[in-house]
C-alpha cells in the first residue's frame, strides 16, 4: 500500500483521531469546489443542488463543502460544516466503526458502498443514513477530495423496526395460539403450523414436513371447501367461515370450525393465506347426542299420540265385537270369527301399551324396591327362559341397594333383555347379570344431556354373543328397529326398555364389540336412606364406598410412569388427562403391538392401564401376558365398557385377581385403584 495515500489519515485510532485540528475560519459553503471543474463551474452547480445529500472532504477528513439538501436536511449552516471533521457529526458507535472499519476499506478500494450509520442534527436527534464514498486522487495517487452521498433512512428503519416487532408479536401470538394456525402458499402448500394444529391433526410433523392443506380434509368436504375458496379469492367474500371436517392421522375423522383469510401485496396479488382452526369435535358429539335425544323424545311424542288415537279405534272396535257376539246366537261358525277378530284387536291393544311405555306415558306403579333382591328372585326365571346352553351368571353388589321404580317393569325389561341376549348367542354362550353402584359425575352429563349427575344403582345384563356395530347401537331404541329376520320380532324390546327408564328419572346405555358381545346398562336412581345416607348396608361395604368417593391425596412419591393402551382417542386422552393430573407421566399406544413398542423402548415404566377388547388380534389379556414376560415386574391394570362381573367371570384363567375398573369411571376410582395397584409388591 502506498504511504502517500494516508496523507492527513495517519493515525485512524477513534480516541486522537489525525484530523482533529483547530478549525480554520469559517468559510463559504461554496469556497472550494467540489472537483477541479474545467466546464466553467456546470458540474459544481450540478452538485450543489442535487436533491441528495452530498458532501465533500479534503485529503485529511475535513469537510470543505455540502450542497442545500445535506444541510436542509441536518439543520446545519454552512458556517457549521465547514473545516469540521466528518466523525465529529456521528455518535460514538459510529465515529468508532467509520475510523476503525470504514475509512481503511476505502482508503484502499478508493470507494465504499451503502453503510449504515447514525448522524446527528443539529437539534440533536439522530438520522439514520446510508453513506457511500468515492475518492478522487491526484497526479501522483494522493488522495485530495472525498465526495460522500448521504441517504436518509430514518423512516424506513423506523417501519423496520416496527414491522419486525409485529412479526415478533404475530409469532408469539401465532405459537401460543390455543387454537390450530397455519400460514398458506397462495398454491396450497402449508408453509408454516403451530403447535395445536398438530395435536388437533395427530400430526407431529406438520411444522417440518410437506402438506398440502386440501389433503387434510375429509374427502366429502373438499368440494364445499374449493367452492368457498373461490369465492374469497374472487372477492366474493372477505373471510372464509365453514364447519370442516379433517383426517386425522389414527384414521378418523376431527371437525374444526375453519377460518381463512387473505395476505396481499401492494398489487393486490395473494400472497399468503392465514389459516385458523378451532376444535370442534366434542361439541360435535355433544350436539349429535342432544340431537339424539331430542329425537327419540319427538318420536316418543309422536308414537304416544298415535298410540293413543290407536287404543281408542281398538276400544270401538273391541266393544261393537263384543256386542255382536251377544246377538248370534247359535251361529258357531260366526261366532268364532267375532272371537278371533277380538283376540287380534287385544293383541292390537298389547301393542300399543308397548308403544306407550316408549313414549315414556304408560301407568306405572313405582315402589321402593331392593334392586338385589329382585334380580336374585328373577335368577330361576331367567334361566328356564334362555335354556340350558347358556351358562348364566348373577352377580350383585354388597348390601341391599334400593330405587324407586315399577317392579314387574323392571322384572320385563330385564327379561326382555335377557332374551335378546339369549337370540345374540344363538343359544349358546354366557349371560351374565349384575348390580354395581355407580356415580354419573357432571362430565358424564355435561356429554349425555338426558342424565342428572348423582348416585345409581347399575344393573346390566351382559352376553358374549355377535355383538353390534356402531352404525346399529345409533338405532336400536328406535321403535320397530330389529336385527331379528322378518316374523321373528317387533323391534319393540328395548325401545320399551328405554322409554320405562327413562320414565323412571335413569339413563341406559349399551356397549358392544363386534364379535365380543354386548352390555346393556341401566342406571336406576338409587334411594338413599332418610338417616346416614345410604341404605342399610354392612359396615366394610359403607367403607369401601367412602374409601372410593373420597379423593385421594395427590402422588407425593418420585414420578411414575404409566402406559395407557386404548383404541378410542377420546377415551384415551380422558385417561391420561386424569393420570397426568395426578402427577403420573405418560406413555400412549392405541393397541397391543404399539404397546409392546413402547414397552421395549422404555425401561421404566411402572404400571400399564389397558383397555379388554382392542383391535388387532390382541385384547388386553393377551395384551398383559405379553408385556409381563418382557418387564415380570410390570403392575397392570384393565379398564372395559363391560360391567365387572362380564368381564370377570369369563373364565380367563390369565387374568386371576387383578385389578380392573369398569367405564366410565370417576376420577378418584381410577385414582385409587392406580395407587393400589402401584403399592402391591
Amino acid at each position: 500500500m502506498n504511504s502517500a495515500n494516508f496523507k492527513g489519515w495517519e493515525d485512524l485510532s477513534p480516541k486522537t483521531p489525525a484530523w482533529r485540528v483547530e478549525r480554520p475560519e469559517a468559510q463559504p459553503t461554496n469556497s472550494m469546489p467540489f472537483f477541479p471543474d474545467q466546464n466553467g463551474g456546470v458540474y459544481e452547480k450540478l452538485l450543489a443542488n442535487l436533491p441528495v445529500m452530498l458532501h465533500c472532504m479534503d485529503g485529511s477528513g475535513r469537510m470543505i463543502s455540502a450542497n442545500a439538501t445535506w444541510c436542509d436536511s441536518l439543520g446545519y449552516s454552512p458556517q457549521d460544516i465547514v473545516g469540521r471533521s466528518f466523525s465529529e457529526f456521528l455518535p460514538l458507535e459510529s465515529r468508532s466503526r467509520l475510523v476503525t472499519e470504514i475509512y481503511p476499506k476505502f482508503l484502499v478500494s478508493s470507494t465504499y458502498r451503502n453503510a449504515e450509520i447514525l448522524i446527528h442534527r443539529k437539534d440533536g436527534s439522530l438520522a439514520t443514513v446510508m453513506l457511500s464514498m468515492t475518492a478522487y486522487r491526484g497526479d501522483k495517487g494522493r488522495l485530495e477530495r472525498s465526495v460522500c452521498i448521504l441517504e436518509d433512512i430514518t423512516g424506513r428503519k423506523i417501519a423496520e423496526i416496527a414491522t419486525s416487532r409485529s412479526d415478533q408479536r404475530f409469532r408469539g401470538a401465532f405459537a401460543a395460539a390455543a387454537h390450530g394456525m397455519a400460514v398458506v402458499s397462495p398454491t396450497g402448500q402449508i408453509e408454516i403450523a403451530n403447535i395445536a394444529l398438530g395435536e388437533f391433526l395427530g400430526r407431529k410433523d406438520l411444522q417440518t414436513a410437506t402438506y398440502g392443506f386440501e389433503e387434510l380434509l375429509h374427502k366429502d368436504d373438499r368440494g364445499q371447501f374449493l367452492n368457498g375458496m373461490r369465492q374469497l379469492l374472487t372477492g366474493e367474500i372477505a373471510v372464509l367461515q365453514q364447519e370442516l371436517r379433517y383426517n386425522h392421522a389414527d384414521n378418523k375423522v376431527v371437525h374444526g370450525a375453519t377460518s381463512i383469510a387473505l395476505v396481499k401485496n401492494e398489487k393486490g396479488e395473494t400472497e399468503q393465506l392465514i389459516v385458523q382452526i378451532n376444535d370442534t369435535s366434542e361439541k360435535k358429539l355433544v350436539n349429535e347426542r342432544l340431537q339424539k335425544a331430542q329425537k327419540m323424545e319427538a318420536i316418543g311424542q309422536l308414537t304416544g299420540g298415535l298410540a293413543h288415537d290407536f287404543n281408542n279405534l281398538l276400544t270401538v272396535i273391541i266393544g261393537n265385537l263384543q256386542l255382536l257376539d251377544g246377538k248370534l246366537g247359535v251361529d258357531e261358525k260366526s261366532k268364532k270369527r267375532v272371537a278371533e277378530a277380538v283376540d287380534a284387536a287385544t293383541k292390537g291393544s298389547d301393542l300399543t301399551k308397548q308403544l306407550l311405555a316408549f313414549a315414556k306415558k304408560q301407568e306405572l306403579a313405582p315402589r321402593d324396591v331392593g334392586v338385589n333382591g329382585l334380580v336374585k328372585g328373577m335368577e330361576a326365571l331367567i334361566a328356564r327362559t334362555i335354556g340350558e346352553n347358556i351358562e348364566l351368571k348373577v352377580e350383585v353388589m354388597a348390601g341391599e341397594p334400593h330405587t324407586l321404580i315399577d317392579p314387574s317393569q323392571l322384572e320385563s325389561a330385564i327379561l326382555n333383555l335377557a332374551i335378546n341376549a339369549r337370540d345374540a348367542m344363538n343359544s349358546s354362550g354366557r349371560l351374565t347379570i349384575e348390580t354395581q353402584p355407580a356415580y354419573l359425575d357432571r362430565f358424564y352429563a355435561d356429554k349425555n344431556p338426558d342424565v342428572i349427575p348423582g348416585h345409581y344403582v347399575m344393573v346390566a345384563v351382559s352376553d358374549n354373543g355377535c355383538g353390534m356395530t356402531a352404525e346399529l347401537l345409533e338405532k336400536v331404541f328406535q321403535p320397530f328397529f330389529t336385527t331379528k329376520p322378518a316374523g321373528q320380532g317387533t323391534g319393540l324390546g328395548l325401545s320399551m326398555v328405554y322409554g320405562f327408564i327413562k320414565q323412571s328419572g335413569g339413563h341406559i346405555s349399551v356397549y358392544s364389540e363386534v364379535g365380543h358381545g354386548t352390555s346393556v346398562k341401566m342406571y336406576l336412581p338409587r334411594r338413599m336412606a332418610a338417616e346416614g345416607g345410604v341404605e342399610a348396608q354392612s359396615a366394610s361395604t359403607i367403607s369401601a364406598i367412602a374409601e372410593v368417593e373420597t379423593p385421594v391425596a395427590p402422588i407425593v412419591r418420585r414420578r411414575q410412569k404409566i402406559l395407557v393402551v386404548e383404541d378410542q382417542e377420546a377415551v384415551r386422552a380422558v385417561a391420561c388427562g386424569f393420570l397426568e393430573d395426578f402427577g403420573y407421566e405418560i406413555v400412549e399406544a392405541a393397541d397391543g403391538f404399539q404397546a409392546l413398542a413402547q414397552l421395549q423402548e422404555s425401561d421404566d415404566i411402572d404400571l400399564m392401564f389397558t383397555d379388554v377388547v382392542m383391535p388387532g388380534g390382541m385384547n388386553g389379556f393377551d395384551l398383559a401376558q405379553a408385556a409381563q414376560s418382557l418387564k415380570p415386574n410390570l403392575k397392570i391394570v384393565h379398564t372395559s365398557g363391560y360391567p365387572k362381573g362380564a368381564m370377570v367371570h369369563q373364565d380367563e384363567p390369565r387374568f386371576k385377581n387383578g385389578f380392573i375398573i369398569m367405564k366410565p369411571y370417576r376420577r378418584e376410582e381410577l385414582q385409587k385403584i392406580i395407587r393400589d395397584a402401584l403399592e402391591i409388591q
